[in-house]
């Protein structure tokens, strides 16, 4: 095979020692092809190098005009992501609205586990959202040598193409606000989750209370259960010979399962316990006292991650990350009666 030029569907027929037409049939899932012949041609893609392109415009230019993003892959129910997908709805207009304003598409697609993925995701570059630690997708893609961004970072990536909340400075400013409203046993539920965003702000947390030399009081919980496991978080805290009088619940679900608990349990929020939220959302708005939270400001994350993946897949040398400054928006659980 000529390595001088772009491999072909020719060439993955030729290397698997099949047709052109079975080549197309496993890559666009159509036709009845034999399993042993099926894996062989999915091998030859993945040792050839190619990549189906399926449009006018990928033929002329070589690039499809398309740009994935893969949200994380939610195991609670589904009722329980709409009711706190405030995020990742705006995260995905914003991308799909930033990617046409760039002349492109935005496929909203599962993450990639395997070349059997990849052969399908005819795009040219991929945002991966809260990438976990040593993520998976993010080794196939890097493999294949496919343009990828991600938003938050995985703990193991060093090279820069990624875009970020400042999540030291938004931790430190949830916590600054609640000693400055008299908070003086602040709590921290978080979670163990293999997520930047987690370890970073567990991380804030702690110098935060060091330089105060304020002991700290983290509970960490199943994103999987936020609100079971929230619940129960908040429980343990309020046994404790000193409560907390004030909790950052930052895992999405987690404030109102908070909030519910700290009810039954007889305190009021704010007058016996404060609280704010990792993430905003409008049932946070609607809550009874409304919950103060971090604005990540996804419309912003958005366009950046749009405009990054759009540089790497034009060959740019230099890298971000892309920071973006979160927003505090304070509301009756942190401010009493106004």
């Amino acid at each position: 095979m000529n390595r001088r030029r772009a491999p072909t569907i020719r060439d993955v027929a030729s290397f698997a020692g099949v047709s052109v037409t079975t080549v197309s049939d496993v890559v666009n899932g159509k036709g009845r092809v034999d399993p042993d012949t099926r894996k062989r041609v999915i091998a030859a893609v993945d040792e050839v190098g190619w990549r189906p392109r399926r449009s006018a415009r990928a033929l002329r230019s070589g690039q499809s005009g398309v740009f994935a993003l893969c949200l994380p892959q939610r195991d609670h129910s589904v009722g329980d992501w709409l009711l706190n997908a405030d995020y990742d709805m705006a995260l995905v207009a914003a991308c799909a609205a930033a990617a046409v304003d760039s002349d492109r598409q935005l496929l909203l697609a599962p993450r990639p586990k395997d070349v059997t993925d990849l052969v399908r995701l005819d795009v040219d570059g991929v945002i991966i959202a809260d990438p976990q630690e040593g993520d998976l997708a993010l080794t196939v893609l890097n493999g294949a040598g496919i343009p990828v961004v991600t938003i938050e970072r995985d703990l193991r990536r060093t090279d820069g193409w990624w875009v970020e909340t400042d999540t030291v400075g938004s931790t430190y400013m949830v916590l600054d606000h609640l000693a400055a409203q008299g908070a003086e046993r602040i709590a921290l539920i978080g979670s163990d989750a293999p997520w930047a965003w987690f370890s970073e702000t567990i991380e804030a947390y702690t110098t935060w209370c060091e330089e105060r030399e304020w002991r700290p009081q983290i509970r960490l919980i199943d994103v999987n259960k936020p609100t079971t496991s929230a619940a129960a978080a908040v429980r343990r805290l309020l046994r404790l010979r000193r409560p907390p009088d004030a909790i950052f619940a930052q895992p999405q679900g987690a404030p109102l399962s908070v909030l519910a608990a700290a009810t039954a349990a007889g305190r009021r929020v704010p007058d016996d316990l404060m609280l704010v939220a990792g993430i905003d959302g409008q049932t946070l708005q609607l809550a009874h006292p409304p919950i103060t939270a971090l604005d990540l400001r996804p419309v912003e994350i958005a366009r950046a991650a749009i405009d990054l993946l759009a540089r790497r897949v034009a060959g740019a040398d230099t890298a971000g990350p892309e920071v973006v400054e979160a927003k505090l928006v304070t509301r009756q659980s942190t401010l009493g009666h106004v």
